[in-house]
């Protein structure tokens, strides 16, 4: 089967320059955008979807979920249907998304003959199985709370995309960048805005994710720990924030 699957810490550049390959999702002029009037413009989107499902042989919500995975999924279709090499970059889904565009391209790829798809995750594979997420709740949204919180936890980490647009998963954009602290002055600067940033240190020694979500105009301050480590972080968390964190194996605030 010609599906492959790699991350971004990746040498993946050289699928980019290769004229042999349709390069999607990337912030990059050249590649295929899948987002907004992108989409909105693609036709025969419903006998898309049935084509998707009679392969699949199931029904897919998904595929009717007014969500980025919808998206990605009957765009790449599409896309396959017309180009023999695609490579995707994924993001704005979810970590549960990838795993079911991935579930699903698994089926579909080989079914439309010598077809090749790399799919670029935008987040260097960690094993998530081995942390706990911590979150610290603060019911307000404070600047400077989250600057401390980048400063004192966050030292070395990298954020785990390269590419940020708003709204985050779905709507039409209204800004766009690849610098994620102008994302989030950009996020900070008006109420009722949200968004999840996620970063990345795969060689810290106790974390190795740190989380900044934004939702209800309020803030979710989180670290991934090893679980060897979840007591010793929970005492120091909660000796710096005066709260006991969230322990949470999803969205804190779901």
């Amino acid at each position: 089967m010609n599906l492959f699957v790699t991350d971004i810490d990746s040498d993946y550049q050289s699928l980019i320059d290769n004229k042999d390959f349709t390069a999607v999702n990337f912030p990059i002029e050249k590649a295929v955008k899948i987002y907004g009037s992108s989409y909105d413009r693609l036709r025969g989107k419903n006998k898309l979807k049935l084509e998707i499902e009679d392969i699949i042989g199931f029904k897919d919500d998904h595929l009717n979920s007014c969500s980025a995975i919808e998206n990605f999924l009957v765009y790449t279709y599409y896309l396959l249907k017309t180009n023999n090499k695609l490579v995707v970059f994924t993001a704005g889904l979810s970590f549960a998304s990838i795993d079911h565009y991935i579930k699903i391209m698994e089926i579909i790829v080989p079914r439309l003959g010598n077809r090749t798809l790399h799919v670029v995750k935008h987040f260097t594979d960690i094993n998530e199985s081995q942390l706990t997420d911590l979150y610290i709740h603060i019911p307000t949204i404070d600047k400077e709370i989250i600057f401390d919180f980048m400063k004192n936890w966050l030292v070395g980490f990298k954020p785990k995309e390269e590419y940020f647009s708003y709204p985050q998963y779905f709507g039409k954009i209204e800004f766009e960048t690849d610098d994620y602290f102008e994302m989030l002055s950009f996020i900070l600067s008006e109420p009722n805005r949200e968004y999840d940033f996620y970063f990345k240190n795969k060689n810290h020694p106790q974390y190795r994710k740190g989380m900044i979500l934004i939702h209800k105009n309020s803030m979710y301050l989180g670290i991934g720990v090893n679980k060897s480590d979840v007591k010793d972080f929970i005492d120091k968390l909660t000796k710096e924030y005066h709260k006991t964190p969230i322990i949470s194996k999803g969205f804190p605030y779901a």
